[in-house]
């Protein structure tokens, strides 16, 4: 009976200090979608330059969508995004953030084909302490 009474109470104690640290989870669902929001970005940029386009990237609160105009813009800004582009290790052109995840402020970037971006930014992912920011000279992503 003593066993039985030890083995509960060193359950109880163990319960006690590993429940807590199963929300370790959303850490990395903030760090998975704080990486994946600077790869897309950084992709953009070097796609926009590459491809001598102009690329879109949506920032919403809860998605990110990239697009990228048919027509070269030679010194005009392209104002129509008509075409997907297609992110790398996906088949789409969006995704979605997990469901304890956001980012803000949402933001419209568009990067021409010199990499510069319309404007530049910071954005943050919901407890993540480290934020996405874009340059705005040269389009830089860290």
């Amino acid at each position: 009976m003593f066993e039985l009474v030890v083995v509960i109470v060193v359950i109880g104690i163990l319960a006690a200090v590993v429940l807590p640290r199963l929300s370790l989870f959303d850490d990395f669902d903030q760090i998975g979608y704080r990486d994946r929001v600077r790869a897309s970005l950084e992709y953009a940029r070097k796609s926009a330059v590459a491809q001598r386009r102009n690329v879109q990237v949506t920032l919403a609160a809860g998605s990110v969508t990239v697009l990228i105009a048919s027509d070269v813009p030679e010194g005009a800004a392209a104002t129509t995004f008509d075409r997907a582009l297609v992110l790398p290790g996906s088949n789409s052109n969006t995704f979605t953030a997990p469901a304890s995840v956001t980012l803000s402020p949402p933001a419209v970037l568009v990067f021409d084909a010199l990499g510069q971006p319309s404007a530049a930014g910071s954005f943050s992912i919901t407890g993540s302490s480290a934020p996405v920011v874009v340059e705005a000279v040269t389009g830089y992503v860290h």
